[in-house]
C-alpha cells in the first residue's frame, strides 16, 4: 500500500468515534435542560404551593378578626345588658331600703306617740293616786322601748341584750307575783337574742381587702398550643426499586426548605387580650366592693351574688392550677359560705304583755280616783 491509501485507510478509521462523542455531548445536555426544566418546574410549584398558602393563611386571619370583632360585640352588648340590669337592680333596692327606713320611722313615731299617750294619761291618773311600783313600771317600759330601739335600728345586740337584763332586774327589786309572766316573757326574749349567730363583719371585710390587693397577681388562662407532629421520614433508601419513594421524600425536602407546615391535631385557644384582662379584673374588683357593701347593710342575697359573679370569671378565664390563683379561688368559695345577715326577731315578746300590764293598772287608777 501507498502512504496516500494508507492516510485514507486512517480517515475513514477515525470518523466513527467523532460520530460517538458528538452523540454523547447532545445526550448529555438533553439530560442538563431536561434537569433544569425539572429544577424550575419544581421551583414554579414551590413558588405557586407558596403563595396560595399566603393567601389560605391571609383569609384565615381575616376570619379570626372578624369573629374576634363578633365576640367583642357581642360582649359589649352583654355588659352593657348587665350593667342596665344592676342599675335598675340598684334603683329597686334603693327604693325599697328607702321604703323600709320609712317604714321602720313610721313605727317609731307611733311607738312614741302611743308612749306619750300612756305617759300623759299615767301622770294624769298619778295625780291623784301615785304607787312607786308604776314608776318602777315605768322605767322598764322605757328599758324595753329603748331595747327594741337598739336592735332595729342600730342592731346593737349585746345592748340590747343589756337592757333587758336591767329591766328584769327591775321588776325583782318590786318582788310582785303577778310580775311573774312579764319576768318570763323577758327571759324569752333575752335567749332569743343570745341564740342569734355571731356576725364577723370585721373579720370579711378584712378578708374581701386582702383578696382585692391580691387581684393583679392572678394569672389568666395560658395560650394553649398542641404538640407539633414531627413523625415524617426523610432518610433515602438505597434500593432502585424504591426510587418513587425517594422521589417523594426528596420532594418533601425541598417543599420544607421553602415553606414549613407544621401540623397540629387541635385548635390554638388565643391569648385574652389587654383590654379585656383589665375589665375582669376590675370587674373582680367591683365584685368585691359589692359585698363588702353588702356586709354593712347585712343583704346576703347581693353579697353571695357578687361572690358566684367572682367564682366564674375564675372559672372561665383564668388559672386555676396557679398556686397563688388556686388560693385565691378557694379563699372566695370560703367567703361565699358565710353569713352576712340575722334575722331579727319582728317584736320582744314582753313588750305587749308589758303594754297591757301598765293599761291594767291605769284602769285600776282611774277606778280608784272615781271612788275617791
Amino acid at each position: 500500500m501507498t502512504d496516500t491509501e494508507n492516510k485514507i485507510e486512517q480517515e475513514t478509521h477515525s470518523i466513527p468515534p467523532i460520530k460517538e462523542n458528538t452523540k454523547s455531548s447532545k445526550i448529555a445536555l438533553c439530560s442538563a435542560l431536561l434537569a433544569l426544566f425539572l429544577i424550575l418546574l419544581l421551583i414554579a410549584v414551590a413558588f405557586f404551593f407558596y403563595k396560595e398558602n399566603r393567601i389560605l393563611v391571609a383569609t384565615q386571619q381575616q376570619q379570626l378578626t372578624s369573629l374576634a370583632d363578633k365576640f367583642v360585640a357581642q360582649s359589649s352588648q352583654q355588659i352593657l345588658q348587665i350593667r342596665q340590669t344592676e342599675q335598675i337592680k340598684s334603683t329597686l333596692e334603693a327604693q325599697i331600703e328607702q321604703t323600709k327606713i320609712q317604714l321602720q320611722q313610721v313605727n317609731i313615731d307611733n311607738q312614741i306617740v302611743k308612749t306619750d299617750i300612756q305617759s300623759l294619761q299615767r301622770s294624769f291618773s298619778e295625780s291623784n293616786v301615785r304607787h312607786p311600783n308604776d314608776w318602777i313600771l315605768a322605767e322598764v317600759e322605757y328599758l324595753v322601748a329603748l331595747s327594741a330601739r337598739k336592735i332595729w335600728l342600730e342592731q346593737d345586740i349585746n345592748t340590747a341584750i343589756a337592757l333587758l337584763v336591767a329591766a328584769d332586774q327591775r321588776i325583782v327589786e318590786l318582788n310582785d307575783a303577778s310580775l311573774s309572766p312579764l319576768r318570763g316573757a323577758l327571759l324569752e326574749d333575752i335567749n332569743a337574742l343570745k341564740a342569734l349567730p355571731h356576725l364577723d363583719s370585721d373579720g370579711i371585710i378584712i378578708a374581701l381587702t386582702s383578696l382585692e390587693r391580691r387581684v393583679d397577681k392572678l394569672r389568666s388562662s395560658s395560650l394553649l398550643v398542641p404538640d407539633i407532629d414531627e413523625s415524617i421520614d426523610t432518610d433515602l433508601s438505597n434500593d432502585i426499586n424504591e426510587w418513587e419513594r425517594n422521589l417523594q421524600k426528596s420532594w418533601d425536602l425541598f417543599i420544607t426548605s421553602f415553606i414549613t407546615v407544621n401540623k397540629r391535631d387541635s385548635k390554638v385557644e388565643a391569648l385574652l387580650s389587654p383590654e379585656k384582662s383589665w375589665y375582669l379584673k376590675e370587674n373582680i374588683r367591683n365584685s368585691l366592693a359589692k359585698a363588702e357593701f353588702a356586709i354593712y347593710r347585712q343583704q346576703q342575697d347581693a353579697y353571695d351574688l357578687a361572690l358566684v359573679n367572682i367564682l366564674m370569671l375564675m372559672k372561665n378565664y383564668y388559672d386555676l392550677k396557679d398556686n397563688s390563683t388556686a388560693f385565691f379561688y378557694k379563699s372566695v368559695q370560703r367567703l361565699s359560705q358565710r353569713n352576712v345577715s340575722i334575722n331579727y326577731p319582728s317584736q320582744l315578746k314582753s313588750a305587749p304583755l308589758l303594754d297591757r300590764i301598765l293599761e291594767l293598772r291605769l284602769k285600776k287608777s282611774f277606778a280608784r280616783s272615781s271612788l275617791k
